[in-house]
């Protein structure tokens, strides 16, 4: 007895329609996104000194007006066009059940892109020869100039060293820390115990980098820390933690995990809630103390998340913790261990108004960032089998 081909397959008919709103849809989006290119580019070659509207401005300005009035016509004939009524209908259904969620979820795409999208239009900075009375638009282009200036500079290496070094070292040390105190408190037999453990390791996380710098200056100043005068009355050596360059690592190492260890348990925390009890109390069953337990069963059963965790941690080991370093460097370490591209950025972009250069750099170190993602999600994958996407 055979079975009978019970798919359903989409009429030719309907593909040809997709196909054809598809295209246009596409074509739509070439036309709008290839204007606005065109009139930024044009902008940069022209200048604002010889710039006229009408001769150079206007035609990629109907371009991208073309593109938008096609996408614009393309979604009303999908939408309301009898020939597409079939194709489009599962579409309309969906929006016309789910329209309360598009609504609430609105204003946060809005707000993501008006200021996470609009402002990456600066971008251009980086390529630009940035002169403030011609504004970002008509700044005249230069290339990658920019790009090698800053690696013409001896600085350079060191700056991406000292990026590079402390983004691998922090997290190699820093990243297993709020595992092991995941599992650590998993253990805990006290509800109540454990709660109040959870909510003194996660306090240190809303403690600014400022009160930090302060704590620490309060602790182990050389002029009047408490820690100093309590090591120079008993006759010991004092501890120059924030001026010694040799010193400054440990200092930075230490104060992340204390900051934020607490805190990246919360997501650890959540995994674990959702491992399924019956395999631990199987495990129990054939002789596994709690350790093996945590070892072959809690860890393998929350492997997605910390190599989700890693793959995002290690997409963002050329951006080192800004505001960290920023405020527990000092006069001398900022010139040596302590400067890093973000500060470097700071330096050449706020103090010395370098916005091109500034930007030019700061692309170079998101561009890095993105290699390492891409990689980090490779290698993962290939060893684990388990990816981010």
């Amino acid at each position: 007895m055979t079975k009978s081909n019970t798919a359903k397959t989409v009429p030719k008919g309907s593909q040809n329609q997709v196909l054809f709103f598809r295209a246009l849809l596409i074509l739509g989006a070439l036309l709008l996104v290839g204007g606005g290119i065109w009139y930024v580019a044009i902008t940069g070659i022209v200048g604002a000194k010889k710039w006229d509207f009408m001769q150079y401005g206007l035609a990629p300005m109907l371009m991208s007006a073309l593109g938008g009035i096609v996408i614009l016509l393309d979604l009303a004939v999908y939408f309301f066009h009898p020939a597409f009524r079939d194709v489009s209908a599962k579409l309309k259904h969906d929006l016309k059940r789910d329209k309360h969620r598009y609504i609430l979820i609105a204003p946060g795409i809005l707000t993501v892109f008006i200021f996470s999208y609009i402002p990456m239009y600066g971008v251009i900075l980086a390529f630009k020869d940035f002169k403030i009375k011609s504004g970002i638009m008509f700044s005249q282009w230069c290339g990658f100039d920019n790009f090698a200036r800053f690696f013409g500079r001896s600085v350079a290496g060191d700056v991406i060293w000292n990026t590079l070094f402390i983004g691998i070292t922090q997290l190699v040390i820093t990243f297993p820390v709020p595992i092991i105190l995941a599992l650590l408190l998993n253990e805990l037999r006290s509800k109540k115990f454990r709660g109040l453990i959870q909510s003194t390791i996660y306090l240190p996380h809303f403690v600014s980098w400022v009160i930090m710098y302060s704590l620490l200056f309060s602790l182990f100043s050389i002029t009047g820390g408490v820690v100093n005068k309590i090591l120079l009355s008993g006759g010991m050596q004092q501890i120059n933690l924030l001026s010694d360059p040799n010193m400054f690592y440990g200092m930075l190492y230490g104060t992340s995990i204390w900051k934020e260890a607490g805190w990246g348990t919360i997501i650890y925390m959540a995994a674990i809630a959702g491992v399924d009890e019956e395999m631990h109390e199987a495990a129990y069953l054939d002789g596994a103390n709690r350790f093996q337990r945590c070892i072959y069963i809690t860890l393998p059963s929350i492997a997605f998340v910390v190599t989700t965790m890693l793959i995002l941690n290690v997409g963002s080991v050329m951006g080192a913790n800004f505001d960290q370093i920023m405020n527990l460097r000092t006069a001398s370490t900022q010139t040596t261990v302590a400067q890093v591209i973000d500060t470097y950025v700071y330096d050449m972009g706020v103090e010395k108004g370098q916005y091109d250069f500034a930007t030019a750099i700061g692309l170079f170190q998101q561009g890095v960032n993105c290699v390492m993602l891409f990689l980090s999600n490779f290698v993962v994958k290939k060893m684990s089998g388990e990816g981010f996407f």
